[in-house]
């Protein structure tokens, strides 16, 4: 086994494990709101302050983030997916078909680190080396909403955790 890593690799694992740690959160707000007689729905429409973006917001950013990953450095065609959620199944939903498109991904195509892509930024488009990329937009963007969903969570009072967000019952186990 080569001891080199690649740009697949400092990509779509790291986005599978947390897109699947959103996935048990998520679930960890349904079981919740069934448990205190809540509307799963406060935890869709919640943020944490009026001026942020709601819990939606945030899992389709993460979603739109890991898999543009592919069309930008992995050699594959953009897959269009319409920001269109409404439910925390629809948003479980778009986490698992995320995470689907993301275990497709052919590692061999994955650009080198130092290869140039154009990441289009509103109306502004902006040149990175791939690790750059990688390392100055695509994980810190994931990151953020990522920690802003599981926040979220917290605010609402959904008992989530640290070893929640590190998926600690496999930290140490899983692989992709």
């Amino acid at each position: 086994m080569s001891s080199s890593l690649t740009t697949y690799d400092l990509t779509v694992p790291i986005f599978v494990r947390n897109l699947e740690q959103l996935v048990a959160c998520l679930k960890k707000g349904e079981e919740w709101a069934k448990d205190n007689n809540k509307d799963p729905q406060v935890l869709v429409d919640a943020s944490i302050i009026d001026d942020m973006k709601p819990l939606t917001f945030q899992i389709q950013s993460c979603c739109n983030t890991s898999k543009a990953v592919l069309p930008r450095i992995g050699g594959e065609e953009a897959v269009s997916v319409e920001d269109n959620e409404t439910t925390l199944s629809q948003l479980l939903a778009r986490l698992e078909s995320t995470i689907k498109i993301l275990r497709s991904a052919k590692k061999d195509k994955f650009l080198a680190p130092d290869a140039k892509c154009v990441v289009k930024l509103g109306p502004r488009e902006a040149e990175f080396d791939v690790l750059g990329y990688i390392q100055k937009f695509a994980l810190p963007n994931f990151f953020f909403h990522m920690t802003t969903a599981y926040d979220i969570l917290r605010k609402e009072g959904v008992p989530v955790g640290k070893l929640d967000f590190l998926g600690g019952s496999d930290l140490t186990t899983w692989t992709m």
